[in-house]
């Protein structure tokens, strides 16, 4: 987990905001913050679930895939089902996601499941968020 976590941690710090721009639909502000709420839910809870049958096929298919592959890849313009949407700023929204990761490296307590991989221990999810992290800064570019 460690490994995953600190490699999410560098690439967030190398980011110039001010240098920096989103190529897709989201912008950086709406992005980080779909980034950090992936977090938050994986200790909160998923606002909205697959069903248990697709979690512990598909999903789980689907999770193994990216991790033989090292990335992960969907739509990134897809929110996470039940997530909140609203405008942010690019700093405030890159925040949330440092301080979501901070939370989850130093949380405790029982991981809920992904709502579409299912259950994932803590190195598990430190992955997903990392390759999930990385499949959208695909889409970051130099301004």
């Amino acid at each position: 987990m460690t490994n995953a976590l600190d490699t999410a941690f560098r690439r967030l710090d190398e980011l110039d905001l001010s240098a920096i721009q989103s190529t897709g639909d989201w912008d950086l502000g709406r992005t980080f913050s779909h980034l950090a709420q992936g977090v938050e839910f994986s200790m909160s809870g998923y606002p909205e679930e697959k069903p248990k049958l697709f979690q512990m096929t598909a999903g789980k298919l689907a999770f193994t895939v990216f991790k033989m592959r090292g990335r992960m890849s969907h739509g990134l313009d897809e929110p996470i089902p039940g997530e909140v949407i609203g405008d942010v700023s690019a700093d405030a929204g890159l925040h949330r996601l440092v301080r979501s990761l901070e939370t989850f490296r130093d949380f405790n307590g029982a991981l809920r499941p992904h709502f579409a991989f299912g259950a994932l221990g803590k190195d598990q999810f430190a992955l997903a968020h990392l390759m999930h992290i990385e499949n959208h800064l695909e889409e970051v570019r130099l301004g």
